[in-house]
């Protein structure tokens, strides 16, 4: 993001209460299952120190990524966007899953619920099921009726989110062979580039959100409250925006942060399946 397009972000949320930058829904959620998590689900076997702190970093990560003046910055750029993504499906995702481990044993006691997540997360419906989601989110013309529509904005995002927590689960602990592992991640990776190469290659904005004014204007204030919300002109005022530009470099950031988080789990999980080969 160019240091002129900071600033005015930055002016931009001076404009707004902290209890609408700051989700506290969002919040509140994130400190539920924090407490259910330390305090009302039981742990099997003693549960380590990787499992704590990777639990507590997923929920941080998630509540940037979801609840943080991320979200409204999200609204005017789609390298904010791409951030959200990221944040979302390749960091609290992985480590919410690494976290969880000492608890996934209430989901075996399930009989049903266990043969339907040993479905799931067959490589090839763990790897469909996320692509399938990314990409209805994301294609063009979903994407701007999505984020004119608060709860189908949530819906996809919900989903996207769902589909990263069953594909890392299966990544981790369901996938023992680690060479699954190596053939999985590189065709999950393969299945994006299309879109990044679309969108890199694009000589203009694919989404009109972040182009057209009126549905730019429609888009931000879905998300604002009706009584905190300012006349059209001074979020018109914010769209000059370069889209190539931002379009760009989100899609740049998105894929060096799959290929950074791919490499970094594919290597520890090695080292871990020796490990364990060696007991």
């Amino acid at each position: 993001m160019k240091f002129g397009e900071g600033f005015m972000i930055e002016i931009f949320l001076d404009e707004f209460h902290f209890s609408t930058l700051w989700n506290g829904g969002i919040f509140l959620f994130c400190a539920f299952i924090i407490i259910c998590y330390f305090f009302m689900i039981p742990s099997k076997g003693k549960v380590k120190a990787i499992h704590t702190i990777s639990f507590l970093l997923g929920m941080t990560v998630l509540f940037l990524a979801a609840g943080s003046p991320l979200n409204i910055i999200g609204r005017l750029t789609l390298q904010a966007h791409m951030y959200q993504i990221v944040g979302l499906l390749f960091v609290a995702a992985p480590l919410l899953v690494i976290g969880w481990r000492p608890k996934s044993w209430i989901s075996q006691k399930i009989s049903w619920m266990q043969r339907m997540l040993d479905y799931l997360r067959k490589p090839a419906a763990a790897i469909i099921i996320l692509t399938v989601f990314f990409y209805s989110y994301h294609m063009p013309f979903m994407f701007d009726i999505a984020r004119m529509e608060l709860y189908w904005n949530h819906f996809f995002m919900l989903g996207l989110f769902i589909a990263a927590l069953n594909f890392w689960s299966a990544f981790f602990y369901y996938w023992l062979d680690n060479r699954v592992r190596w053939y999985a991640m590189a065709i999950q990776i393969s299945a994006f580039l299309p879109y990044c190469f679309y969108g890199l290659l694009a000589s203009t904005g694919i989404y009109q959100t972040y182009n057209d004014p009126a549905v730019f204007l429609e888009s931000l204030k879905v998300c604002i409250p009706v009584d905190l919300q300012m006349p059209d002109e001074f979020y018109i005022g914010f769209l000059p925006f370069d889209p190539v530009y931002e379009q760009q470099m989100g899609i740049l950031i998105f894929l060096f942060s799959i290929a950074l988080v791919s490499v970094i789990t594919l290597v520890w999980s090695q080292r871990q399946f020796k490990n364990e080969k060696a007991l």
